[in-house]
């Protein structure tokens, strides 16, 4: 990898090790508390669930497509999951709680059951608002819980979730946001070209895949083999090594350089699959170009 190369991050997955946390009664449903001694950044954020952001003290950027959205101390906004790329100041907390579809679910069918929700677009921005007295007390009582675990925390910090979504419910007039979840546990399915494309060259596991596209693990594999007429892996190289060939010869970048921002991490395996695809190693392919 190169010096100056930007690794994408995932999260929740890699805040788990570096920041307190906790999980919830529910599949992968986290409670993490973001610590100023060990910032993060990135400029290539892969949300692999939906995320109530409480915003503790400093600041951070979100940018979403060509939306950005500054954030300070005493916001609140929901991302539902996808790319981010996130800016937080030096002095930077906040309490994220990640949390599925089926959270949402169970949430909208015990407050609203009956509603009939809008139809939003994919580049719609994540979703902001302002805390309250009542929702600052809820969350200073899950911030101890995550901090100082006991027998129920877990299902304290899961109401504290719920806690902070009524509110935000109470003060929406226009129903906006309670429309928008709405349609986000309608929108069951990606389709798998269109996330394949977008996400080739990124480090996903077929379970970081299937989850991504609202499928299970044998779901995916089955209509994406049923479509493609071949495996995931196998696609996910070949399209790699088609983007680098691309690179090598419109490009002057190095060749390591060109091996990590089309997926591959280890350079010696880019040149051994290289050259089986195209009968030359990508050093000698370059050298070949001819520039007029």
């Amino acid at each position: 990898m190169q010096p100056n190369a930007v690794k994408m991050i995932q999260i929740p997955k890699d805040l788990l090790d570096q920041h307190t946390h906790i999980r919830l009664r529910l599949a992968d449903m986290y409670g993490i508390l973001i610590d100023k001694k060990r910032p993060f950044r990135c400029d290539d954020t892969l949300q692999t669930a939906h995320c109530l952001e409480i915003v503790l003290t400093g600041a951070i950027d979100v940018r979403y497509g060509s939306f950005v959205q500054h954030l300070t101390a005493g916001e609140i906004q929901f991302r539902r999951r996808g790319n981010y790329q996130l800016f937080p100041s030096d002095d930077y907390t906040s309490l994220l709680i990640f949390m599925e579809n089926e959270f949402v679910d169970y949430f909208l069918e015990t407050h609203v059951p009956e509603f009939k929700q809008e139809r939003f677009g994919a580049d719609l921005p994540p979703f902001t608002f302002k805390t309250s007295g009542f929702i600052n007390a809820n969350i200073a009582q899950a911030i101890q819980h995550i901090l100082h675990p006991q027998e129920y925390s877990r299902c304290i910090v899961k109401f504290t979730a719920h806690q902070v979504l009524l509110q935000i419910l109470a003060n929406d007039s226009s129903k906006t946001f309670v429309s928008f979840l709405k349609h986000l546990v309608s929108e069951r399915k990606i389709d798998l070209g269109y996330f394949m494309e977008e996400n080739f060259n990124r480090q996903l596991s077929l379970p970081d895949m299937a989850k991504l596209t609202g499928r299970s693990v044998s779901a995916f594999k089955k209509e994406f083999t049923e479509r493609f007429n071949t495996t995931p892996v196998k696609w996910q190289i070949n399209r790699r090594l088609e983007y680098a060939e691309y690179q090598l010869k419109t490009s002057s970048d190095p060749i390591s350089l060109i091996a990590y921002s089309s997926g591959f991490e280890n350079i010696s395996h880019f040149s051994k699959v290289y050259k089986q695809k195209f009968g030359a190693s990508p050093k000698s392919a370059r050298s070949r170009q001819v520039v007029y």
